[in-house]
């Protein structure tokens, strides 16, 4: 078949390499001079920023992302974190297994049974916040929720539902947690796209898609600076932009699609003249005013800074309602207070929000959109349609996953 992949970011790429491996005619068109949108780098005085993720993959190897890149032999090796992650209290860092010991008497049994819980417990609709009451008022766990779902989704515990947050828990159960990918995000789409280019695909660079031709209830091609015949097309750039390119959906599904909420963010880069963290994992902050987590991946790669130097980012929610310059200031006052000497040896290299059409995810986490449309021959992938469980990048690789096994009938994802 004839298919057309609309944008190159992490699900355009995957998807590109997913049909040229099938067999497949594939031309890719990125309205941007590069590939990658949100997950790839940019260099900054030496450092390699990422347009997005952290330079992370939440399950390293072990997860979508990283079992899609194997099987496309796209040769990106994974550095696992150690530890997965740490908690800050009080000045002081602890592993997940260590918090019991922080709590109460009464609470800790308590917070053994809502683990315990959150295994066999399916959830249902309603926000994780709730749910978690129901087990525990522990102002220190409260905290600890909401610090892990803004790192990992960009919302606080009452914008995820207990369905998918239970999900996730069984995920990360039994994936564990993340990687860190040799060259940050870039690594990863250089060799996606060094792959789609040996098995003959196309990208086109700076051309805007300006509509997805239908006829019939069927794709017929796209348009762009002229027109493109296409049996199949997949749309990387969100349910609602891909919304815009084609008019003549049914109601009930662009209500839908309008429906979606973005989950918002703001990362700030920083370089440092000394390793603030010290390890390769994440450090999540509960006690923090705006700040979630922070890593410092050049422990795992040091390429991604100047000799001698580390690259530190923190990631903070960007709720709905609140200023965004003065949610930056008080991201900045966490770090001064989180890190001692702060001014000293660190400078701040970028501050990046996520919002609007550059969100962190163009759906929050749990509210699913299938990656099949109105339209035959028309699907979607990224982070607008992410599976149930599978967060962030892992939830796009899933994406194309369950794509290519649709459109092969089931015989790419066995090759896979």
């Amino acid at each position: 078949m004839r298919c057309g992949v609309i944008g190159t970011g992490l699900g355009g790429l995957l998807s590109a390499l997913g049909l040229l491996m099938a067999g497949h005619e594939v031309t890719a068109f990125e309205a941007l001079s590069y590939p990658g949108g949100r997950f790839t780098n940019r260099p900054c005085k030496g450092f390699q920023i990422s347009t997005g993720a952290l330079h992370m993959i939440p399950h390293g190897e072990r997860g979508p992302l990283g079992r899609l890149l194997k099987a496309f032999g796209a040769g990106v090796e994974i550095v696992p974190s150690r530890p997965n992650g740490l908690v800050r209290i009080d000045g002081r860092d602890y592993a997940f297994r260590e918090l019991p010991g922080l709590l109460p008497l009464t609470e800790k049994a308590r917070f053994a049974g809502l683990l315990a819980a959150q295994r066999i417990d399916e959830g249902d609709e309603r926000p994780y916040r709730e749910w978690l009451s129901r087990w525990t008022s522990s102002t220190l766990i409260h905290e600890i929720a909401d610090s892990f779902c803004g790192w990992s989704l960009s919302v606080d515990a009452s914008g995820v539902s207990s369905r998918e947050f239970m999900a996730m828990t069984r995920n990360i159960d039994r994936l564990m947690g993340p990687g860190i990918p040799m060259g940050g995000c870039k690594g990863v789409t250089d060799a996606l796209v060094g792959e789609i280019e040996g098995l003959g695909g196309e990208i086109k660079y700076r051309e805007r898609v300006k509509g997805i031709l239908v006829r019939d209830g069927a794709v017929e091609g796209l348009l762009a600076r002229e027109r493109h015949p296409f049996d199949l097309v997949v749309s990387d750039i969100g349910p609602k932009a891909t919304l815009g390119l084609c008019p003549g959906l049914p109601p009930e599904y662009r209500e839908k699609v309008e429906g979606l909420k973005e989950a918002a963010g703001i990362k700030i880069s920083v370089a440092c003249r000394r390793p603030m963290l010290g390890h390769t994992g994440v450090l999540f902050t509960p006690q923090a005013e705006r700040i979630d987590g922070l890593n410092e991946v050049t422990n795992a790669d040091p390429s991604l800074a100047p000799d001698g130097m580390h690259l530190l980012m923190s990631h903070q929610t960007l709720l709905p309602g609140r200023d965004m310059k003065e949610e930056i200031r008080l991201g900045l006052e966490d770090l001064r207070r989180l890190f001692p000497g702060f001014e000293k040896d660190c400078e701040v290299l970028a501050v990046q929000c996520y919002r609007g059409e550059w969100p962190v995810n163009r759906a929050v986490s749990g509210m699913v959109l299938g990656p099949e449309t109105p339209v035959r021959g028309l699907y979607l992938v990224g982070d607008g349609v992410k599976p149930q469980g599978w967060m962030e990048t892992e939830g796009v690789a899933a994406g194309v996953e369950v794509v290519l096994e649709r459109i092969d009938h089931g015989g790419l994802g066995r090759a896979l």
